[in-house]
């Protein structure tokens, strides 16, 4: 080991890594508070856009848990989440991965459901 100024290589290199951790770890909290921002926005709209509906349609609160319930069934696991699952081509009948809108084996444009379109 080589002494310099009384540090040993490897306590710079501890250092070093203390420092890129300690700055790995503030670029994720960062990350983490703008993500918190970005949620609370689309939550807000998300409740601007139902008080909207449901002042001007005659839709109730059941009517919305029984529509949350149906999509998160839609790729069939009810878990919270809304997913897009592998899908058949309508005109051959191959599988088409869920983020392609065209099959890759014949060409056909795959119909997009509009509720998963961009996941």
């Amino acid at each position: 080991m080589t002494m310099y100024g009384g540090y040993s290589n490897n306590n710079y290199a501890a250092r070093d890594e203390a420092a890129a951790a300690s700055s790995e770890a503030a670029s994720a909290k960062r990350d983490v508070a703008s993500l918190e921002r970005e949620l609370a926005k689309l939550k807000l709209v998300c409740a601007a856009v139902w008080e909207l509906v449901k002042t001007r349609t005659n839709l109730t609160e059941d009517d919305l848990a029984a529509m949350v319930a149906e999509l998160d069934a839609k790729d069939g696991v009810a878990d919270g989440q809304l997913t897009r699952s592998v899908r058949k081509c309508v005109s051959c009948d191959r599988t088409v991965p869920s983020k392609q809108n065209k099959c890759m084996y014949c060409g056909t444009i795959q119909p997009i459901d509009s509720i998963f379109e961009g996941i």
